[in-house]
This record gives C-alpha cells, structure tokens and sequence, in this order.
C-alpha cells in the first residue's frame, strides 16, 4: 500500500480511549473538527454537505477503533437525490479520508440537499488493503449516527451506542465541532450498568460542548491534557459526563490527521482496470490523460506514451489464459478505481 500522505497535521484533533475500572465498559471518544474542515475544504463542501463529510469521518474513526490488526475501515454510504455517494475511511491510528463526488458538491452548493437513504457498506482491510469482512446494511435514516447505529446492532451484536455530530457556524465554511463518540459493553456487563451510561449517552449535547478558552484557575480534567485552542470538541467534559456512574480509566490518545494514500501507481492500475477498449480510445485521442483522486483531489497527467505502453499490457494479459483466484475476492486498498 502506497504512503499515507498527511495533510497540514493538527495536535488538537484527536482519540480518547478508556475502560471503566470496575464495570466493563470500553470508551472511544473522537474530535475531528480541524481535520474534517480541512477535507471538505479540499473539495470546496459548504454547509450541510460539510457536516456529512464530517460526520463520516467521525463515524469511520470510531468504526476503526475496533480493529485489532493495522488496516482500515471503508464505510460507503449510498444514498438518492442530490447526492448519492459519501465515502469515508479510517485506520486505527486515527489516519482518515472522506469525500462527496465533485459534481454533486457542485450540484447543492450550500443549500441543504434532499437526500434518501439507501444502503451502507461497511469493510474491514487488511494492512495490504484484502477484505477481511464486509457488511451491508439498510441506512434507516439520512442520519450518520442512526445508520452507524444499525450497522452496529445488525453486525457487530454487541451492546453498543455510537454518536456522531457536526454542525457549521452560519457561514457554513467552517465546522463549530464534528465528532462523536462511541460505547461497547464487554460480554458479562449488566444492564443495571449499562442503561445507566446509555441514557446520559443518548441525551449528551453536543453543543454544550464546544471547546472555548478556560478561564484562569478553572478546574481542569487531570486524566486528559486538553489543548488550548478554542472550537471544536471538549472530550475532557463528554468523558467526565460519560463516565459519571463509575470511574474509568483513560489507556490510549492521539492525533487525528488527513490522509490520502492515491499514488501515481494506482492510478495506473485504476487505467488497466478500464479495459482495452476505452484505454484505446484514449490511446487515439493523441492527448495526455488527467486523473484527480476523488478524496484529496490530487491531479495526476498520464503521458499518451504510458498509455500505449498500458495498452500493449492489457492486451497481453486479455490474450493469456485465465488465472483462478484462490481467494475468491479481489483486493482493495488506498487506490481503487472507484477511488479516482
């Protein structure tokens, strides 16, 4: 897999993990302000086609918490109406990516879409970019967090609950906050402990936690070193307000940082997959071929020569014998062909 290439990597974004010390509770807390703002601006989102992209962002870096081996998490939401494809991916180091197809940003501008859910593809990646898992299930809302709601319940069958939340200042340029969080009941846990933390879960605002500037001499939470800037999401207060019934224990933080990994190989091998008959075309059409990676929008120019020379592998390859897959499944990683 090619090198994940970072984006203007910002400390205050970042992921909070913890665990009650004495009820079995698993915590993941997520504040992607600064790195959603700087995907959507990459793609010129506004308003509420800003808040999906963060918000599937969000949704993403909480899925991939879970992951027990490096790799990723793909999270494909289909939708219809004015747009009809968001896209977000995550790794478990809080690496993440989310884009809206250019022409349907382009379509809503900063008006609020109307937009009909369909279905969410969730996959589960290998370091080398294999599926390991894939699921597919009916989005029971245009909401992020209900759709990622009912893929937890549909697939993962644990006790869980899972929230995600971004919202733009009035100019829509700019997000006040995006992030969520997310609640896993170890096997075992009783529901005297777990409805408890549920229903402060399912009634946090997320507004009336919007970082600002403490005052001098205010209490701070010992456990987590906030940062300083103002805006965004103060994970400090949503853990003291979470773990409120019982004390928990903060094992693991870091950053979260945009991430592309299209390269110019991939890219190529997106032009294979193409097939002979429209890599000819383009062949004939005598002209260089520009490629932009759908996520960062990074521009690639494919001279006509490499074409031909692509041309001529492809034709090899359609003339040879079929080769059995012994897996079954085709690979998939940071450069796919419906990645560009």
């Amino acid at each position: 897999m090619p090198p994940f290439i970072p984006v203007e990597f910002s400390t205050r974004d970042r992921i909070l993990r913890a665990t009650g010390e004495k009820v079995e509770i698993r915590f993941v807390l997520v504040d992607a302000t600064v790195a959603a703002d700087q995907i959507a601006d990459k793609h010129g989102a506004r308003g509420f086609a800003r808040q999906l992209i963060g918000e599937a962002a969000a949704a993403a870096l909480l899925l991939a918490s879970g992951l027990k081996w490096p790799g990723t998490v793909q999270m494909r939401f289909s939708l219809s109406g004015d747009i009809n494809k968001l896209a977000a991916d995550a790794t478990p180091l809080g690496l993440v990516r989310a884009m809206i197809p250019k022409e349907e940003l382009e379509r809503t501008g900063s008006f609020e879409p109307m937009v009909l859910p369909r279905s969410l593809t969730v996959r589960k990646l290998d370091r080398e970019g294999r599926v390991l898992s894939e699921g597919v299930v009916e989005m029971v809302s245009p909401e992020i967090s209900a759709s990622l709601m009912h893929y937890l319940e549909q697939s993962e069958q644990t006790k869980s609950l899972a929230r995600v939340a971004a919202v733009c200042d009035e100019s829509g340029e700019r997000l006040l906050f995006c992030g969520g969080f997310l609640l896993e009941a170890f096997p075992g846990v009783r529901d005297e402990d777990w409805i408890p933390v549920m229903h402060i879960a399912e009634s946090l605002d997320f507004g009336s936690f919007i970082r600002t500037a403490k005052a001098k001499g205010e209490a701070k939470n010992e456990a987590i070193e906030e940062p300083q800037e103002t805006g965004g999401l103060d994970l400090a207060r949503i853990f003291a307000a979470l773990t409120a019934p019982f004390p928990a224990q903060v094992h693991q933080e870091f950053g979260v940082e945009p991430y592309c990994p299209c390269s110019e190989k991939g890219v190529l091998q997106a032009l294979t997959g193409l097939g002979r008959e429209e890599l000819e075309v383009m062949y004939l059409g005598g002209e260089d071929v520009e490629v932009f990676c759908e996520f960062c929008r990074k521009r690639y120019v494919v001279p006509a020569e490499r074409l031909k020379e692509l041309l001529e592998e492809v034709e090899e390859v359609e003339g040879a014998p079929e080769a059995d897959d012994p897996d079954g499944k085709e690979e998939e990683g940071g450069a796919l062909p419906e990645d560009l």
